[in-house]
């Protein structure tokens, strides 16, 4: 693997907020948690469970993925207890017995191992691992319901202040401040006040509303239609032409050349 790909794959792994809802860093948030807040009695992995439990958005993913992260970290703190504690003489005697034969660093790490025995006994505590799933079925369910309440809120358009801040010039409406102009009412009143005017100007001095006036530039064109027939030997075409010249047709001239070559 080249760095390029272990730093894009490093930076999808520490990217949050990449997802709403990853079980993937939901795994991740609850071994981390547990492990730092598994010392605490009940209040550390619930702490675990119930972060996971949102991040995974449902009751069963919550469940099952605090359930499988704590359970790894449980089987870890058994293999280091097995490398470590045994020095003290673990697994005879009880964790904390044994965690007391170390000092320094390894000292430390010997009582942070021993957090997770039962005390007096060289026995793990899994009340700690049932905390964490039931917290972890609990997120998930809060998460689940934030998501049914927003879509109810949004069905109903009650969206104002949940999810975006309504605009200034909204807000100062509702709470009857001056815009330039006292109300929204009162400005759309001036607006119709104003149409009307002009459509009354407009009438008084005999002009149509520039809604009912044709547009400007577009010359209309006419067509004649005729019908050749012969009647006491005057054609119905040389009525309709004469009609078209009369008229100011602008296929007056066509038709009379179209007849001259007739004739022709």
């Amino acid at each position: 693997m080249d760095e390029s790909a272990l730093r894009q794959s490093l930076r999808k792994l520490i990217d949050i907020d990449n997802e709403v809802y990853s079980t993937r860093m939901a795994f991740v948030f609850c071994f981390g948690l547990s492990a730092f807040l598994w010392w605490i009695p009940v209040i550390g992995p619930a702490v675990a469970g119930y972060v996971c439990g949102r991040k995974t958005g449902s009751m069963m993913k919550g469940f099952a993925c605090s359930l499988i992260a704590g359970a790894v970290l449980l089987l870890l703190i058994r293999a280091m207890s097995a490398l470590l504690l045994v020095h003290g003489g673990y697994p005879n005697v009880p964790a904390d017995e044994a965690a007391k034969a170390f000092a320094g660093v390894t000292g430390s790490i010997a009582d942070y191992l021993q957090t997770f025995f039962t005390p007096g006994t060289a026995y793990l505590n899994y009340t700690g691992l049932g905390v964490a799933a039931v917290f972890g079925g609990v997120g998930g369910i809060l998460s689940r319901q934030v998501r049914k309440e927003t879509a109810y809120l949004i069905s109903l358009g009650a969206t104002e202040g949940a999810f975006r801040p309504a605009a200034r010039s909204m807000q100062l409406y509702n709470a009857n401040k001056e815009l330039g102009f006292r109300s929204f009412d009162d400005c759309i009143e001036q607006q119709n006040m104003t149409t009307n005017e002009n459509n009354l100007n407009d009438k008084q001095k005999g002009r149509k509303p520039e809604s009912a006036r044709a547009p400007e530039g577009r010359p209309v064109a006419t067509t004649v239609q005729t019908v050749t027939t012969t009647v006491s030997g005057i054609t119905a075409a040389t009525q309709g032409k004469e009609q078209s010249k009369a008229q100011g047709s602008p296929f007056a001239d066509i038709l009379e050349r179209t007849e001259h070559k007739k004739d022709n």
